[in-house]
């Protein structure tokens, strides 16, 4: 699932880097901002017969007054209420697997990818950045949505910053169903016929993040995610957990 990792990629880059926090020298904020720069990591998948997937990605973030671009999300801005800012938010989704991805799989037909589509609300304090997002499939290939919240706090110490964080994750019977489903013409001995259901999931993780100049940072992030029990019970799932790391180097232009 090449999902988690581009999750991870649009967090670190949705979220505010130690970059994007140096002010001009006239002390206003850039009408403008473009960072770029280059991540490699591992993700564990959960999927039987699928071990861990190395990757090599692209980074990119782009932001005005107007829209935010990390891709793959890309937000249009709506405004704010105070302290919370209101987003239109829509990230291409790589969710799914190919039956050739293991000999499990085998006789599966393909999940395919997708391109998810909802708002999104996220909440600054000097407590921290809570956000909220809810998103649907706009291809409908699994018809399914996606809720999550997320709390994180960013801790500075000098040039390095440390931001642990803590998520919740539901996922609705559909996009079980669709993922880890199995259906009766895919059924096996070993695969038995599988409907998913609607499933909780609870993810921590830590980013850290080192300034190595003005316009430079290197990066590092580790996560782990339960997966939910509808999911865990799918007869297409081996682990009760995903984990990722993910470290790289960042520019601002």
């Amino acid at each position: 699932m090449q999902a988690h990792a581009l999750r991870l990629v649009a967090a670190l880059l949705i979220a505010p880097p130690a970059l994007a926090q140096n002010n001009p020298p006239d002390g206003g904020q850039p009408a403008s901002l473009t960072i770029a720069g280059i991540g490699a990591g591992a993700v564990r998948e959960p999927y039987r017969g699928v071990g861990t997937k190395a990757r090599v990605l692209p980074l990119l973030i782009y932001e005005n007054d107007w829209v935010s671009v990390a891709l793959p999300t890309v937000d249009v801005k709506l405004g704010s209420t105070g302290p919370v800012s209101w987003r239109l938010r829509t990230r291409l989704g790589f969710d799914g697997y190919k039956a050739k991805d293991s000999d499990f799989l085998r006789g599966m037909e393909r999940r395919k990818e997708s391109l998810w589509l909802g708002g999104a609300a996220i909440w600054d304090s000097e407590l921290g950045e809570l956000s909220l997002e809810a998103v649907g499939d706009a291809l409908g290939n699994s018809k399914g949505r996606i809720f999550s919240l997320q709390y994180e706090k960013r801790l500075d110490f000098g040039d390095l910053a440390v931001t642990p964080r803590v998520g919740l994750r539901g996922v609705d019977k559909k996009y079980v169903d669709y993922y880890f489903g199995v259906r009766a013409p895919e059924a096996t001995a070993l695969r038995p016929v599988y409907v998913g259901d609607s499933a909780t999931q609870t993810e921590v993780g830590l980013r850290l993040t080192y300034a190595t100049g003005t316009n430079e940072m290197l990066f590092a992030d580790v996560s782990g995610m339960k997966l939910g029990r509808p999911v865990e019970n799918s007869p297409l799932v081996e682990r009760r957990y995903q984990a990722s790391v993910f470290a790289g180097w960042l520019y601002r232009f």
